[in-house]
């Protein structure tokens, strides 16, 4: 009797694409730092050709680099860089957050709504915690935050644009968590449940509004950075 067949070669791209995306962006691996490929494999429990499919995506992203017969270098966070990232953020995820209002059906207006209601949880469980508790509900934070931009890709009906956007928000996420202790992150889960509910009620000038305020706090830290350089 044969078993079942495991998932196909680009669900497992996908898995390795997704851990080491999160790894990147939370810095468990240290911007400057260089990784190995065989490591990459053991440390997922993945194949070398998924990890490898998944190394080419994150450097295509510019959140990795490859050095032949070196390694694979996890970029420096950079300011020039991030100032690109900012102002192309904020044209093309207008675009987004409008087509999504405009385009969501009701299912997804539904989660989009109960998503606005767990990142007003967080904001409260955010703004209440303290030192190591503080990094789990900044962690929780980020893992609504991707769920968004889940949603708002689905939403929008626009592969193009999504395409477009998921890179800028792989950036984006690793500065929040690299300034994660001087940002008032409560305030950050609010904008972002505005956002989500904005759109879950077809409201495009409030779901431009909270979008405006993310990018406002975003400009900041990239502030931050350029002081640090």
């Amino acid at each position: 009797m044969t078993g079942r067949p495991g998932p196909p070669r680009a669900s497992l791209a996908e898995q390795a694409y997704t851990e080491l995306e999160r790894r990147l962006v939370t810095l468990e691996l240290h911007p400057g730092q260089f990784l190995q490929e065989k490591n990459l494999t053991e440390t997922l429990g993945l194949g070398r050709t998924p990890v490898r499919e998944a190394v080419q995506r994150l450097t295509e992203t510019g959140l990795l680099k490859i050095y032949p017969r070196k390694g694979i270098l996890v970029q420096p966070v950079q300011a020039e860089s991030l100032g690109q990232v900012l102002e192309t953020r904020r044209v093309l995820e207008r675009l987004l957050v409008v087509k999504a209002a405009e385009r969501a059906d009701e299912p997804q207006r539904a989660r989009l709504e109960k998503l606005a209601g767990a990142l007003d949880s967080a904001s409260d469980a955010v703004s209440e915690a303290v030192s190591d508790a503080a990094h789990l509900q900044a962690v929780t934070f980020f893992e609504l935050d991707h769920q968004l931009d889940r949603l708002l890709a689905g939403a929008c009906r626009n592969v193009f644009l999504v395409r477009s956007l998921a890179p800028l928000h792989a950036h984006c996420r690793r500065l929040w968590f690299l300034f994660r202790a001087d940002v008032d992150m409560g305030d950050a889960a609010r904008l972002h449940a505005h956002l989500a509910r904005s759109v879950s009620v077809e409201d495009k000038t409030g779901a431009i509004r909270a979008l405006n305020g993310i990018i406002s706090v975003l400009e900041g830290l990239h502030a931050r950075l350029e002081a640090r350089s």
